[in-house]
Order: structure tokens, then C-alpha cells, then sequence
């Protein structure tokens, strides 16, 4: 059969080389606009915290300085008083290098947060980029692989409501993939393979399966695909690249993320290929809207 072509597909398949290096650019585009005003503001904590430092040991010098000058009665009382006032000084400054030391810490942590905005806001921008179902499927591998280190995954989607079948793969065969009744695991008969068992349950329950610790298990996450309230498939992410070795809380946000959109957005583009790119009339979006 003849493939049918619309302007949306046309858009929507490019290469992978170029939807991977739009994907970096609009990331470290982001990045580099909330963090270029923080690595100003590091450089003038960090240069202030120094100029404190070097005051507080002064006055520990002229501290040690003045004790050793006591001459007389008067000069004792001159010379406490001005030890009292240094050394509240040296409290007041001391106190100073550990707020300036806190403020460092929470820009830091602010950084690291805008770090995982950033990625979640290029994820959900690039799953809603493309109205092309292969190019939904690319964009989806691309985004676990890239922001979360995934290897190997598969994509299952419900068969009108009896099984789940593998639509998509990456690094691993779809054909060596099989299908999961659902009947059956309903009804509690028969037995499963457990990692099957892992995917029915996240299906049924809509409840991801994500490891803890270090990763070993030859499953390490499944994450229910949801259309407006209805699952309707699952991501099973079978490994991960050799150096990462276990989940942070991005990752878990990415996939609750990827979870939550990448069902409608394929749908959605299944529908725009049938539909051939056509948009809608104006009177059926009022008669819709009504």
C-alpha cells in the first residue's frame, strides 16, 4: 500500500540526528538563561566570602597583637574593652561567612532544580512537537535515552481491551516481545512470566513499577501510558547504560511526565495520519465547542 502523506508527517519525520540536536540546543538554550546570572552571582559570593575571610584573620592578628601589649592599668582597660569590641566583631563576621556559605549551598541546590525544569519542560515540549506517529515513538526513545539513560525499551499498547501488544521497540526485537493476554490475568488463572506479571499489574492498576537502589533486575521500570483517565498501554524499560546505575527523582518525574502524555500524543497522531493532515472546518469546531 502507498503510504498517505500529509504536511504533518512531512514535518514530523525528520532524522534522528536533527530532532536529537534541536533537543540539546533548546535544553542548553534553557539552561544557559537561568544560569548565567547564577554563575555571576557565585563569582561575587565567592569573592565576598574571601574578602571576609581575610578581614576575620586580620583582626585575629591585631587581636593577638594588642594582648601582648599591656603595659599598665589603663592600657589593660583600653585594651579589654577593645578585645570585647574585636571579638564581637569576629562573632559578627563569622556569622556573616556562614550565611554567605548557606546562600552558596541553596543557589546550588536552586541550579540543580532548574536543571530538572529544564528537562521536563524540553521533554513535554518535544512529545506535543510532532503530529506523526513514528516520529511521537522516536521522540519518546530519544527522551528516555537521553534525559534518563535508558538502553533497551519496549512500547505496549491495549488491543481493544483483551491484550497488550508491543507496538515499538528499541535495542530489543519487537518480534521477541509477546503479547500479554489480559483475560486471563482478570480472572487470576494460569501463571505468568514475572516480568509479563510486572507489565499486567502496571497496566491493570495503572501503578508504575520503577526500581530502588542499584538496578540488577532485568526489568527496571514500567510506566502506565494514560489517555484523559484511561491507561492504555505501558513503557517497559528493560535496561539502562552501563554507567547509570540507579534512579533520582528527575527520572521519576520524566517518566510520570512521559507517562502522562505520550499515550494522547500518539493517538493523536494516529488520528492526524488517518485524517491525511487535514485540519478540521471551522463549523465542526463551532458544533464542537457548542
Amino acid at each position: 500500500m502507498i503510504e498517505k502523506k500529509g504536511r504533518g508527517s512531512q514535518r514530523s519525520d525528520r532524522p534522528t540526528q536533527v530532532v536529537a540536536a534541536e533537543l540539546k540546543e533548546k535544553r542548553d538554550a534553557f539552561l544557559q538563561t537561568f544560569f548565567k546570572r547564577g554563575a555571576e552571582l557565585t563569582d561575587e559570593l565567592v569573592g565576598e566570602n574571601r574578602r571576609l575571610r581575610d578581614q576575620l584573620g586580620s583582626l585575629e592578628i591585631e587581636n593577638a597583637a594588642l594582648k601582648t601589649q599591656l603595659a599598665s592599668d589603663n592600657a589593660i582597660r583600653d585594651l579589654l574593652k577593645k578585645i570585647d569590641e574585636l571579638e564581637r566583631e569576629k562573632a559578627r563576621l563569622l556569622s556573616t561567612v556562614n550565611q554567605q556559605e548557606e546562600i552558596t549551598n541553596r543557589f546550588a541546590e536552586i541550579e540543580a532544580e532548574l536543571e530538572s525544569f529544564a528537562n521536563l519542560y524540553v521533554a513535554s515540549f518535544q512529545l506535543h512537537s510532532s503530529l506523526g506517529v513514528r516520529a511521537v515513538v522516536r521522540n519518546v526513545k530519544e527522551l528516555l535515552g537521553q534525559l534518563v539513560g535508558v538502553r533497551t525499551l519496549g512500547i505496549y499498547f491495549v488491543d481493544q481491551g483483551r491484550r497488550l501488544l508491543p507496538v515499538a521497540s528499541d535495542g530489543v526485537e519487537l518480534s521477541s516481545l509477546p503479547a500479554i493476554g489480559l483475560e486471563e490475568g482478570r480472572r487470576g488463572g494460569g501463571s505468568l512470566d514475572p516480568l509479563l506479571a510486572i507489565i499486567e499489574r502496571t497496566y491493570l492498576t495503572g501503578v508504575p513499577h520503577i526500581a530502588d537502589g542499584e538496578i540488577v533486575s532485568p526489568l527496571v521500570a514500567c510506566i502506565p501510558l494514560q489517555f484523559e483517565d484511561r491507561i492504555v498501554g505501558t513503557i517497559v524499560v528493560y535496561s539502562l547504560l552501563e554507567q547509570k546505575k540507579r534512579f533520582i527523582t528527575v527520572d521519576r518525574e520524566l517518566f510520570k511526565l512521559v507517562g502522562a502524555h505520550a499515550g494522547g500524543a500518539l493517538v493523536a497522531a494516529h488520528y492526524w495520519g488517518q485524517a491525511d493532515g487535514r485540519l478540521p472546518s471551522a463549523e465542526a469546531l463551532r458544533e464542537a465547542c457548542a
